[in-house]
C-alpha cells in the first residue's frame, strides 16, 4: 500500500493489485502437472493389468491346450499301441495354431515335434504334461506376440496423452482464471480506494469462503486505514490553523519592537532577522494548509502548478544559509544549472529543499564537504544533496521517511520531531515526485529529489 498521495489526498492501494497472471500460471501449471501423472498413472496401470490379463490367458490357453493333447494322445495310444504313432495321429488330426509341441519319451527324449524341427527357445512360455503310459508333452507359445500387444497398447495410450495434455493445458488455464476472478476484483476495487472516500465492500455474495474471509480482513484494515489517515489530515490542518494565531501575533510584536529608534543596531538586526523566520513560518503554515486542500479539481491542485526555477530556488536558499551560519561556508558548494523549471509551489519546495540542506549541515561536522546539485534529465528535474558525513545506515535508509522516526545518532546528538523527511516526500509526491535516499561517493548521504519538468504534467 502506498502512502497517502499528498496532491491528490488519496490512498491508492497499490500493494494489493495482484499479479494474476504469473497466479494463473503458476496454478494452471500445477493443474497441469497434475493432470500428466494422472494420465501417467492411468496408462501405467492400464498396461499394468493388461500385461497381467495377457499372460494369465497366455497361461490359460497352454494349460488348456495342453490338457486336451494330452487326453487326445492318451486314446490314440489305446487304439495305437505306441507313443509316436499317438501323437502323430492327434497331431493330424487336431493340429493346435500358434503354438509348439515336444513328444517326449520317459528319458525326455524327443520322439516327435511339431511343426517339424520347432524348438522352443527363450522368449517362449512352454507348460509340460506328463503322458498316460509314461512320456512328456511340451507345449509352447512366443511370448512376441503379448509384447506386442502391449507395446500397440503403449502407442495408442501415448496418442490419446497428447489431446489430453492439450485440452488439460486449455482448461486449466481458464479454471484458475475463473477461480481468481474474485482476486482480481479486489484488486481492481483496491485501486480506487481514496482517504475521501468511504472503503467500498471488497466482498461478494457469490465469493467462496476463502476469498470472502480475505475480502473481510481487508475491509476492516482499510476501515481502519481510512479513519486513521483522515484523522491525521484534520490533525495536521487543526494544527496550522492553530498556528496561525501565534504567528502573527508574533509578527505583530516583532514590526512594533523596530518602530523602537532607540534599538541598537545589533538588535534591530536580530529582530529583522526573527521577523524573516516568522514570515517564512507563515509561509510554511500556508502551505501545508494548501497542501491539505490541494484535491483533484480543486483551486488548492492549480496552486502546485506554477512555474518554480530550482536553479534560482536553491542559489535564494544557499544565500540565505551562508548568511546564517558563516562558519560552514567553505564546506557547501552549489552546482545549479539556470532555468530548471518545474510546476509546483515556490513555498513548499523551498521547504522541502531547506530541510534537506540543513539535514546535510546538522549531520556533518565543520570541514565535511556538502554538495547541492540541480540537473535537468529528460522529462524531469533534480536536485541532490550529498555530503560526506557518516550517512544513515542501510535498515534505517526507508525508516527515515515515517513520520517520528529519528535514529539512535539523530536521538543522541540532534534535536527534533522526525518530521521533515516526511513532509519532504510528501511534498515531493504532491507535485508527482518522489526523494530517494542513497550513499554518496562522499561517504555520507545522498537525497535526490527528483521533479518533473515544466510541460510534461499535464
Amino acid at each position: 500500500m502506498r502512502h497517502p498521495d499528498g496532491a491528490r489526498g488519496g490512498l491508492r492501494v497499490r500493494g494489493l493489485a495482484l499479479n494474476a497472471g504469473t497466479l494463473v500460471g503458476r496454478l494452471a501449471r500445477r493443474q497441469q502437472a497434475l493432470a500428466a501423472i494422472l494420465i501417467l498413472l492411468f496408462a501405467a496401470c492400464t498396461i499394468a493389468i493388461t500385461a497381467a490379463t495377457l499372460k494369465r490367458h497366455e497361461s490359460t490357453f497352454l494349460e488348456a491346450t495342453a490338457t486336451q493333447l494330452a487326453r487326445s494322445i492318451a486314446l490314440e495310444r489305446d487304439e495305437e499301441g505306441t507313443l509316436q504313432r499317438a501323437a502323430t495321429a492327434t497331431l493330424e488330426e487336431d493340429a493346435p495354431v500358434g503354438v509348439r509341441v515336444q513328444i517326449l519319451d520317459a528319458d525326455g527324449r524327443e520322439i516327435l515335434s511339431y511343426p517339424d524341427g520347432a524348438r522352443p527357445h527363450q522368449g517362449w512360455r512352454t507348460t509340460r504334461r506328463q503322458l498316460t503310459g509314461g512320456g512328456w508333452l511340451v507345449v509352447a507359445a512366443p511370448v512376441a506376440t503379448r509384447q506386442r500387444a502391449l507395446w500397440a497398447l503403449s502407442l495408442a495410450l501415448a496418442l490419446a496423452a497428447v489431446p489430453l495434455l492439450v485440452l488439460t493445458t486449455a482448461m486449466s488455464q481458464i479454471l484458475a482464471r475463473d477461480a481468481l476472478r474474485p482476486l482480481s476484483r479486489i484488486a481492481s476495487q483496491a485501486e480506487r480506494v481514496t482517504v475521501d472516500l468511504p472503503p467500498e465492500r471488497f466482498g461478494d455474495s457469490s465469493d467462496p469462503q476463502e476469498i470472502a474471509s480475505l475480502a473481510l480482513a481487508f475491509d476492516r484494515l482499510l476501515l481502519r486505514l481510512h479513519e486513521g489517515l483522515r484523522a491525521e489530515r484534520h490533525f495536521s490542518r487543526d494544527a496550522a490553523h492553530e498556528l496561525r494565531t501565534p504567528l502573527t501575533v508574533v509578527s505583530g510584536e516583532i514590526e512594533f519592537a523596530l518602530q523602537d529608534r532607540s534599538l541598537a543596531p545589533t538588535a534591530r538586526e536580530g529582530l529583522r532577522h526573527a521577523r524573516e523566520q516568522a514570515r517564512s513560518m507563515s509561509d510554511l503554515v500556508e502551505a501545508l494548509l494548501l497542501l491539505q486542500r490541494a484535491e483533484p479539481g480543486s483551486n488548492g491542485l492549480e496552486a502546485l502548478r506554477q512555474p518554480v526555477n530550482l536553479g534560482d530556488l536553491v542559489r535564494d536558499l544557499e544565500h540565505e544559509i551562508r548568511m546564517a551560519d558563516a562558519g560552514r561556508t567553505s564546506d557547501l558548494e552549489v552546482r545549479a544549472e539556470d532555468e530548471v523549471l518545474v510546476p509546483g509551489h515556490a513555498t513548499l519546495l523551498a521547504a522541502a529543499i531547506r530541510n534537506l540542506l540543513g539535514n546535510a549541515l546538522k549531520f556533518t561536522s565543520p570541514g565535511q564537504r556538502i554538495l547541492v546539485r540541480v540537473e535537468r534529465e529528460t522529462g524531469r528535474a533534480a536536485v541532490v544533496v550529498e555530503d560526506a558525513g557518516r550517512g544513515i545506515a542501510p535498515e534505517d535508509q526507508e525508516r527515515v521517511f515515517d513520520p517520528f522516526f529519528r535514529s539512535a545518532e539523530a536521538r543522541a546528538a540532534h534535536h527534533g520531531f522526525g518530521l521533515g523527511l516526511p513532509i519532504l516526500r510528501r511534498v515531493a509526491r504532491a507535485h508527482h515526485g518522489d526523494v530517494v535516499l542513497t550513499k554518496s561517493p562522499l561517504g555520507g548521504a545522498r537525497f535526490t529529489l527528483w521533479l518533473p519538468a515544466w510541460g510534461s504534467v499535464p
